[in-house]
């Protein structure tokens, strides 16, 4: 299978093309909502022949390479089909705008030899040079650059390979909002998420400070929200990439896959009425854990699996009998009298439901026979 990895690296971006691309994708916005038809439900009627003529119009004064067009329109077109999708949920506020100065460089507008990313500006005129070679983060073990995202100071750079996914052996992982429960080799470990609740709540503050501006001064508060939300979200960003990078590395010395809840659509099913538990969830890094996660194992072509995590801290891991709260985090087995944390219970779960034979209840009762699930082979690590 094909994965890739994306990566930004700082670049004086040609002014007037990142000016010239936003301008066109504004006009083209106006042109094809024109020609969304809504009923009961919105749908885009843009056909070929409309498509020529948005092109052509646009092409008319634009110096740059043409293809540039294209991508305008490609993008575009995504946004509205976006939106669309949002419309007929019920879930879609005014319409799609274009807000943010950035251009989607297509394959057919750059080249890539001997380290250097030659990007089209005019065509057979001017070029924009980059220099990967420069950028040690970047991997030299790709087989080739997909799409590029250019900003005024970024260029966002995708790599991509063919992998053949393997695993030796697994891991499984329960995410929660304090911390996150491993089954790594015979041992859990724990995860603790102090530094990103740390980083959440010290944003949180700042927020209702600001907020407290925004009738004296909206644009100023508005200013002050969209940079310290940006702040926050790249720390937490930076946070989540450290910890999955640790995880990652540890995984592919054993050759071990990954086992993950399948949380999609999780917060819609949990948030309820309470301001406190849903201000708490909404800062619940889950997926963006396990899209890290995910994304890192298999470029080293290390599998993942999803398990739907249904009762996976309420089943009993010995006899699958049903679990009942005993104090604080510990469970117990109504049926064999297993008592142990609800944090392992599910990552043990998780660990025999994805791995199917690699895991028995058999192997865990021998584990606990043994002590190797003793406070001596549980690893806490801040």
């Amino acid at each position: 299978m094909e994965v890739f990895k994306s990566y930004r690296i700082p670049v004086e971006a040609p002014k007037d093309l990142v000016e010239g691309y936003f301008t066109i994708k504004k006009k083209a916005l106006e042109v094809i909502l024109s020609h969304v038809k809504i009923s009961r439900k919105a749908h885009l009627e843009f056909k070929s022949e409309a498509r020529r003529e948005l092109r052509d119009e646009l092409s008319r004064s634009w110096r740059f390479s043409k293809h540039y067009v294209d991508s305008a329109i490609n993008s575009v077109i995504g946004l509205v089909k976006g939106w669309m999708t949002l419309y007929n949920r019920g879930k879609a506020g005014s319409k799609p705008e274009i807000t943010k100065r950035t251009v989607y460089i297509k394959n057919t507008l750059f080249s890539f030899r001997n380290g250097v990313l030659k990007i089209s500006i005019e065509p057979n005129k001017r070029y924009l040079e980059v220099e990967l070679t420069k950028y040690s983060w970047i991997p030299k073990d790709f087989d080739k650059i997909g799409g590029l995202l250019m900003t005024e100071k970024e260029l966002v750079i995708t790599v991509k390979k063919e992998v053949e996914l393997r695993a030796d052996g697994w891991s499984s992982f329960d995410v929660n909002l304090a911390n996150i429960t491993a089954f790594i080799d015979g041992k859990i470990e724990w995860y603790y998420l102090r530094g990103l609740y740390h980083i959440h709540r010290t944003y949180e503050i700042k927020r209702r400070k600001i907020q407290k501006l925004a009738k004296l001064k909206p644009k100023t508060s508005k200013k002050l929200l969209e940079k310290y939300s940006r702040r926050e979200g790249n720390r937490a960003k930076d946070f989540m990439h450290k910890l999955t990078t640790r995880i990652t590395r540890k995984l592919k010395e054993k050759n071990f896959g990954a086992i993950l809840e399948n949380l999609r659509g999780i917060k819609g099913r949990i948030l309820n009425d309470s301001k406190d538990m849903n201000r708490r969830l909404s800062k619940w890094n889950a997926r963006t854990f396990q899209s890290m996660l995910e994304y890192k194992l298999k470029w080293f072509g290390l599998d993942v699996k999803y398990v739907n995590p249904r009762r996976s801290s309420k089943t009993c891991p010995l006899c699958s009998g049903s679990m009942a709260s005993y104090g604080g985090r510990s469970m117990k087995c109504e049926e064999c009298g297993l008592l142990i944390n609800r944090d392992i219970v599910a990552v043990l779960n998780l660990q025999m439901w994805g791995s199917r034979y690699g895991f028995t209840p058999k192997a865990l009762n021998e584990l606990i026979e043994r002590e190797e699930l003793s406070n001596e082979s549980i690893h806490i690590i801040t």
